[in-house]
């Protein structure tokens, strides 16, 4: 099967043809994996080809023979890749110490840096794909502008626009909370 055009694979597939899904992942999992490697996934990269082929398999019946199989596998991994990167960007934020998020003003600290916690992992959900795609790949995975400019394929002045974006965004829906907790938002994100 290694010749089968992807639509006779997917027609094959749509029969519940186990011989047609192993040709698909032996046909994909690797481009996968070169994609997930450039956006620098290692520790999850495993997973997320895992959970793709599963997300086809669960779907193989309303696939669309005459469609792109390719660029529709390669949607489900990034916004599997997103999703763990997500993930990590809420650990990294429940992570944070003391000195990194001050204490606010009133006698309930603990309290205002938990509401900060949520409101900031809120408004990093709310922030557009691309803004949001480039704030994780840059806090959670620490790659340069540079870095993210190739693996984009976009230019480096993009990639600080995108930037600049979501912090404008993040620091407008998080203006109710002190100035120094914002200060401190922008240099943790642009470090």
């Amino acid at each position: 099967m290694d010749n089968t055009p992807d639509s006779v694979l997917i027609e094959l597939l749509s029969h519940d043809n186990e011989k047609a899904f192993t040709a698909l992942y032996y046909r994909y999992a690797g481009k996968i994996r070169g994609f997930l490697c450039r956006l620098r996934l290692n520790t999850h990269t495993e997973d997320i080809i895992q959970e793709t082929f599963i997300t086809v398999w669960r779907k193989r019946h309303t696939l669309n023979a005459s469609g792109n199989l390719e660029s529709y596998m390669f949607t489900i991994a990034r916004n599997l890749a997103l999703k763990s990167l997500k993930n990590e960007l809420q650990l990294a934020i429940s992570d944070l110490s003391a000195p990194d998020i001050p204490d606010l003003t009133d006698t309930d600290s603990t309290m205002n840096k938990e509401a900060f916690h949520r409101a900031l992992e809120a408004s990093i959900e709310k922030l557009p794909d691309r803004p949001r795609e480039i704030l994780i790949l840059k806090r959670i995975k620490g790659l340069s502008t540079e870095e993210i400019a190739r693996e984009l394929g976009i230019s480096r002045s993009t990639v600080e626009n995108h930037m600049n974006r979501a912090l404008t965004t993040l620091k407008e829906e998080l203006s109710g909370f002190s100035t120094v907790s914002l200060l401190l938002l922008e240099i943790y994100f642009l470090r």
